[in-house]
């Protein structure tokens, strides 16, 4: 009903459908669900219905989607990140990077059983290839793969990239909806720093007075900064080490990290200001990885396709709450990590910051950058494998 090149009508939509889930979480209007869970099912319930287009369409150009993925997710990770201090974070990504590593395990093991079950013909170790690099790094390793295997000029392809980003939003909607749920939140062992703490003080803080104009314009000043010199230094880095891997995001994060523990002093007061448009930011791009999740499309693309990648992230995440458990890690860490091993850096960082464990956002960044690394490397291991 709203053409694509409306682009007032989407981000009115997208914008209302992020206003809606953060309005109603601190209002309790949803019994405990989270925001974030709302926000994508509106949206994925629009694009079904056929009210706005879809994200997932290779055939459609939407130029507010390409903007929130082009600008609102560089912008929103150094606005995350202005109290960042490496020192209360080093215990924590190092349990979130072995049980990242047992995820992406998952992924593989995942695979290799899925290829059993279900048999989609000569192409099957492609398949399986090109979803083990999607499910640990992203959409570059997927593409690394099926272009490795000379998948893409395949007619399954187009059912495959289907799947993946329908699917996959359907499966990152369970990570954010398992913590809500009281009792598999008793199985695991107990965070230290519980996000109504920090939510408490984030409403106090806000009650106390509005963000000023000039604190908002040096956050923003700081943030274009930090993005405008990894966006430059990002094809530089990634041209002397000869890889094809987008190292931007990577180097936005380094640039942040660095700048908030030589100078906490100067971040540190705008840090609440900074975190809380870094996270509306997410909300708006959460709100088009809903727009991605057509429903109908995911169900008619390939049912075969479709129950294999149901059975690999169901092994995966079966084996990452098994190891999870015994780390003794919280039900929160585990579902970041599997976070970051299927949808990456964009869904990582702000799952952790929705779910309140703020000094989890550059862990959670560091090991979905760590999936771009070794995505690529275990879909092609993994398919020559099965092949």
């Amino acid at each position: 009903m709203i053409a694509p090149d409306n682009t007032f009508a989407l981000f009115f939509m997208l914008v209302a459908a992020s206003a809606f889930g953060m309005v109603g979480e601190r209002k309790n209007w949803f019994l405990g669900l989270s925001g974030v869970i709302i926000t994508i099912t509106i949206t994925a319930l629009l694009v079904t219905f056929g009210w706005i287009p879809s994200a997932s369409d290779t055939n459609l150009s939407v130029p507010i989607y390409d903007f929130v993925f082009t600008y609102l997710i560089p912008i929103s990770i150094p606005l995350l990140l202005f109290n960042v201090q490496l020192k209360r974070i080093i215990n924590d990504s190092g349990r979130l990077l072995g049980i990242f590593i047992i995820g992406a395990l998952g992924i593989a093991i995942g695979a290799i059983i899925a290829a059993q079950v279900i048999n989609l013909g000569e192409e099957t170790y492609k398949i399986a290839g090109a979803f083990v690099g999607t499910y640990i790094g992203g959409s570059v390793n997927f593409m690394a793969v099926a272009t490795t295997f000379d998948f893409v000029e395949s007619p399954l392809f187009p059912a495959t990239i289907a799947v993946d980003v329908g699917f996959t939003n359907v499966y990152l909607l369970l990570l954010f909806m398992l913590p809500s749920f009281q009792w598999v939140v008793n199985y695991f062992s107990p965070y230290q720093a519980e996000p109504a703490e920090i939510t408490d003080k984030l409403v106090e803080e806000k009650e106390a007075g509005q963000p000023l104009m000039e604190q908002l314009a040096i956050c923003f000043s700081i943030a274009g900064l930090l993005c405008t010199m990894g966006m430059w230094l990002g094809p530089i880095v990634a041209d002397w080490l000869q890889t094809d891997i987008h190292l931007e995001v990577l180097i936005i994060t380094i640039l942040i990290t660095v700048l908030a523990n030589v100078l906490p002093q100067f971040l540190e007061p705008l840090a609440d200001i900074a975190f809380e448009v870094g996270m509306f930011l997410m909300y708006v791009f959460l709100a088009v990885i809903g727009a991605a999740s057509d429903i109908n499309a995911i169900i008619t693309a390939a049912p075969g396709i479709l129950i294999f990648a149901i059975i690999m992230l169901a092994v995966h995440l079966l084996i990452s709450l098994i190891g999870g458990k015994l780390l003794g890690l919280s039900l929160k860490e585990i579902m970041i990590a599997s976070s970051a091993n299927v949808g990456g850096v964009s869904i990582a960082a702000p799952m952790a910051a929705t779910f309140g464990l703020k000094k989890l956002v550059t862990p959670a960044i560091l090991i979905g950058i760590l999936g771009y690394v070794i995505g690529t490397f275990l879909g092609i291991g993994t398919g020559l494998f099965l092949k």
